[in-house]
């Protein structure tokens, strides 16, 4: 069997934008509620500040997230795109560097030692399942084995970074010199992933491993909720597990609390003169705890939009 190495830079940042990605959706078989929308939203605020919010899925296959009307309209009437990393412009060697300094144990410590035996057996089957050894992971820390796992899985079903909703606007704006902005940075998301507690830790892995569904199948179910602008379908998809306590914890560090740092800066952009697309995971625009929800308790107006009709 063959031991795991270290991810590609891209491969690497996808897991860490889609972190929610591979958590666990809902066991039963999606079926995708077509609302005509696309997964497009318009934010307005009092003093007449406008943002457009699109929530993206990260990887894909060639073809299958092809942009609506509605997002190639709201891209060409904003001034400058928000997303949460930038992936294009992040060196390689110095993440890198950093993965190996924040994910790996010092010598004398292991990744065994320190998992619940529910957790543990978990990993052994996956690893199994991958064609894998679990020994190999042995030197990483939760966080960064998980990662390492979900984007064998993601990337043997044949997904890649560069067929994803956000990595297409990028490509668009460096392209035509449209200005970029960060909401978060690479740097500060795998500290984010390094600075959660050993507990929590063994607690986000457990959440990935015990899903049920393959990876094709995951992406599938997201890729039908997004085309259909199924607000709702792809929040029961994403963050179902959220209404466990026991993992309740885990959606808290990977989506609500991001989603209130990045929702008081979408409102610091609606306050500039100028309109900006933003583009984010999918699972922190829905759900009762999402960027949306959020801006409407604010007071601002927001409406999805048509995927047929020009903002």
């Amino acid at each position: 069997m063959k031991r795991p190495s270290f991810l590609p830079l891209s491969l690497l940042l996808v897991a860490l934008l889609g972190a929610g990605c591979a958590s666990t959706p809902a066991a039963r078989k999606y079926v995708p509620v077509d609302s005509g929308n696309a997964f497009l939203w318009e934010v307005k605020d009092s003093r007449g500040g406008v943002a457009y919010l699109v929530g993206s899925i990260h990887m894909g296959k060639p073809g299958a997230l092809a942009l609506p009307a509605a997002m190639e309209a709201a891209f060409s009437k904003s001034e400058v795109l928000a997303v949460e990393v930038d992936t294009t412009r992040t060196d390689p060697n110095e993440m890198q560097k950093l993965v190996r300094e924040l994910g790996t144990f010092p010598e004398g410590q292991s990744l065994s030692q320190r998992l619940d035996p529910s957790t543990r057996a978990l990993l052994d089957r996956t690893a199994t399942r991958l064609g894998i050894s679990a020994q190999g992971l042995e030197r990483l820390r939760p966080w960064l084995a998980g990662l390492l796992l979900n984007n064998l899985e993601f990337q043997a079903a044949g997904y890649q970074q560069g067929h994803g909703v956000d990595r297409a606007f990028l490509d668009r704006a460096h392209g035509i010199q449209k200005q970029v902005l960060e909401l978060e940075t690479a740097d500060g998301q795998l500290r984010m992933l390094a600075g959660t507690p050993d507990k929590l830790q063994d607690l986000m892995l457990r959440d990935q491993l015990r899903r049920e569904q393959g990876p094709a199948e995951i992406v599938e179910a997201l890729t039908s909720a997004w085309k259909a602008g199924d607000a709702d379908g792809m929040a029961s998809l994403l963050l179902e597990g959220a209404k466990d306590t026991t993992y309740r914890p885990v959606y808290e560090r990977v989506f609500f609390e991001r989603n209130v740092q990045m929702t008081h800066k979408l409102e610091a952009l609606l306050a500039e003169p100028r309109v900006h697309l933003v583009v984010v995971g999918a699972g922190h625009v829905v759900g009762p705890e999402g960027i949306v929800a959020l801006l409407l308790k604010k007071g601002h107006t927001v409406r999805q939009l048509p995927r047929d009709t020009s903002p």
